[in-house]
């Protein structure tokens, strides 16, 4: 059986553009002869949509176009994902449905069982589980479709299962020769060898070629990188589907693997690429083609400007040197390299007349009063204010350049350095943004050596550094990764770190600032445990009161 693999990007409630994308690619596989066409996962209204599924006319819409899909089908099955609902007598339910169209009208349908409810899934929200599970006859082939999460249950490859019905044992036991998986699997590194180890071992003991179709794209913070496959009955992979960009390959079930596929490449080159693709995104769908930082002189704004350099066009980048009274000639310059180095026009705005002016008029309230974190604050919010106006004079894209270390011990300003419409790198931990520098120098210097080897200070007072309040960032990453991906509890963390007060200070601190990064920018998701949608913790908490015994 030949079968054409469709990658495409299905964007969020945009119906009638993932229609047209459909219908585009399934008459190129026509043309190819092929004897099935396959889509991945809710296709034709974009992943997830959320609670656009609640709105009466958005799911008429979706089931209208299904209908539509249903229509300029031919002899070849197309199969695509979309929504089904069905009334009872409490209400209204709603399927997450793999749908076979062919001759005209809709020929079969699979409700997805495994519907995922942790990290940045709830689809139990909106979603009710399918129960049965029958085969799709197809050719005189039995084939057992199933969408995404109903894979990730296998008791061979799991030694904790989440759940309780395994809908791939069921087809493999109902005699199933062929297995199609679709998907919306948001990326994280590390997930892509973890995928195709499962698949393998899925089509070995089942003894079938299975194909899995993935979305590709990005949904503001959730990155899809595409990479679908065909694999053989022996476990190999036999065709893949490049990332970050849509493709079509075609997969006859008796082709054996004949080549080496390289799935996965080193941390730095997959989590730039991942970053530039998330950024590239979102500015594509909110209209954005001009982007604009601040440039201190630090590694991360660095990093972060080499990033927009990339994905707009050094023409379309704005970076904006903002120094104080407190920064130093050093970082002035490391920026001002920088911006030679990529060939990218900027601008010097000195802050420090605002900031003495904004002193004077708040000198009748504060009278007396010691200076201290307040004073510096002003100086990180003028800044903020001034890159959100040359936002909106020149409709280009802010970016925030703050980390995932500073934002999960709160060393960050709200309205202030943390204002943006995106945080690229809010994600990766301080001591990866440098292996990211590194990796942007590979071939020659574009960041300043200045800047790699220079203490990391936000500069907003004399002498400062980040180490007289922040342990090494060797040791903090490590603390920080143990809390946050791991979940290990405090009693765990002291034990691997030998350090009961530090763990306690660390952890304080990631709790109490939980208020901030509800209000930062999204952050791209590229590693298992990012901060946003897939880490819930209330606003404001008492559970450290207490809890350090």
């Amino acid at each position: 059986m030949k079968i054409a693999v469709c990658q495409i990007n299905s964007v969020i409630g945009d119906i009638e553009g993932n229609f047209k994308k459909i219908k585009n690619f399934y008459e190129k596989a026509l043309q190819f002869r092929v004897d099935l066409c396959v889509f991945p996962e809710l296709s034709l209204l974009g992943y997830n949509p959320q609670d656009l599924l609640e709105k009466k006319e958005f799911r008429r819409k979706c089931f209208d176009y299904n209908e539509k899909l249903a229509q300029i089908s031919r002899e070849v099955p197309l199969l695509f994902g979309s929504i089904m609902e069905e009334n009872d007598e409490i209400g209204i339910h709603l399927y997450n449905c793999a749908f076979v169209a062919r001759d005209g009208k809709i020929e079969y349908a699979y409700k997805k069982v495994l519907l995922p409810y942790y990290d940045v899934f709830d689809e139990v929200r909106y979603f009710k589980s399918g129960k049965e599970n029958s085969l799709y006859e197809f050719n005189y082939k039995k084939i057992g479709i199933s969408i995404c999460e109903d894979i990730w249950n296998d008791k061979d490859y799991f030694k904790m299962r989440r759940y309780h019905a395994d809908p791939i044992e069921e087809q493999i036991k109902n005699g199933a020769e062929l297995l199609i998986n679709i998907s919306a699997s948001p990326y994280y590194y590390g997930k892509r060898p973890e995928r195709m180890e499962l698949l393998r071992l899925i089509s070995k003991k089942s003894g079938a070629p299975l194909v899995y179709c993935s979305l590709v794209g990005a949904n503001v913070d959730l990155i899809f990188d595409g990479g679908s496959m065909c694999i053989d009955k022996f476990g190999e992979i036999v065709k893949a589907c490049k990332f970050y960009d849509e493709d079509f390959i075609i997969f006859d079930t008796d082709e054996t693997s004949n080549q080496e596929i390289i799935i996965e490449r080193t941390f730095e080159e997959e989590i730039y690429e991942a970053i530039c693709f998330g950024v590239k995104q979102y500015a594509k769908q909110t209209g954005f083609s001009k982007a604009v930082l601040g440039l201190s002189g630090g590694i991360d704004s660095a990093v972060v400007c080499c990033i927009a350099a990339n994905v707009f066009g050094k023409e379309n980048v704005m970076p904006v040197l903002l120094p104080s009274m407190y920064s130093s000639k050093g970082s002035v310059d490391d920026a001002i390299k920088l911006c030679e180095n990529l060939g990218l026009k900027f601008n010097i705005i000195q802050i420090t007349d605002s900031y003495y002016e904004i002193i004077k008029s708040l000198k009748p309230i504060f009278k007396n009063l010691p200076e201290d974190t307040t004073e510096e604050n002003i100086q990180s919010r003028i800044r903020g204010l001034i890159l959100m106006a040359i936002s909106n004079k020149f409709n280009a894209m802010l970016l925030s350049c703050g980390n995932k270390s500073e934002l999960a011990v709160g060393y960050a300003t709200l309205y202030g350095d943390m204002c943006g419409a995106l945080e690229p790198i809010g994600d990766v931990y301080k001591t990866d943004v440098y292996r990211l520098a590194n990796y942007i120098n590979r071939k020659e210097e574009i960041i300043p050596k200045e800047i790699l080897v220079k203490a990391p200070s936000a500069e907003l007072k004399p002498g400062q550094k980040d180490q007289d309040t922040l342990p090494d960032y060797e040791i903090l990453d490590k603390i920080l990764k143990l809390y946050i991906e791991k979940n290990l509890d405090y009693k765990d963390i002291v034990e691997i770190i030998g350090d009961s007060e530090l763990a306690k200070k660390i952890l304080s601190m990631i709790d109490a600032y939980e208020f901030k990064r509800k209000q930062a920018p999204p952050v791209l998701k590229v590693s298992p445990k990012a901060f946003g949608t897939g880490r819930r913790f209330s606003m404001i908490s008492q559970w450290r009161k207490n809890s350090f015994t």
